[in-house]
């Protein structure tokens, strides 16, 4: 903002002593100003890309599962879970949904990690 202001008292101290070409300078700061701008808008647009394209990538895991009357396992996409399936954890995993504890030993949960997903380990 501050550089916005003193390109303007550029252009208008230049055109008092040189009026044909006294703009140049204060034209010349407000172009770098807006292409700092722009240029710091795209890295910001494609950091940004990238944060979500990662994010996403983190949030498509697979988990051993059982499902079903036979008791077979499957692994599946957390994504593909429902009501009634039974995840098997191990040390680290990332609890994929609500759930509750069948059996375990030594469980201790750190719900820092988001909202929906916990880690155990």
């Amino acid at each position: 903002m501050l550089l916005g202001v003193f390109a303007f008292l550029s252009i208008v101290t230049g055109m008092i002593y040189h009026p044909l070409n006294g703009w140049i300078e204060g034209f010349s700061i407000y172009v770098a100003i807006f292409l700092l701008v722009l240029i710091t808008s795209f890295n910001d647009w494609r950091k940004d890309r990238q944060f979500v394209r990662l994010q996403s990538l983190a949030r498509d895991e697979e988990v051993s599962t059982i499902r079903g009357k036979d008791n077979a396992v499957q692994t599946l996409n957390i994504w593909d879970l429902v009501v009634g399936d039974v995840v098997q954890l191990s040390a680290g995993d990332k609890v994929p949904a609500d759930c509750l504890l069948l059996s375990g030993s030594n469980l201790t949960v750190d719900e820092s990690v988001t909202k929906a997903m916990g880690d155990c380990s």
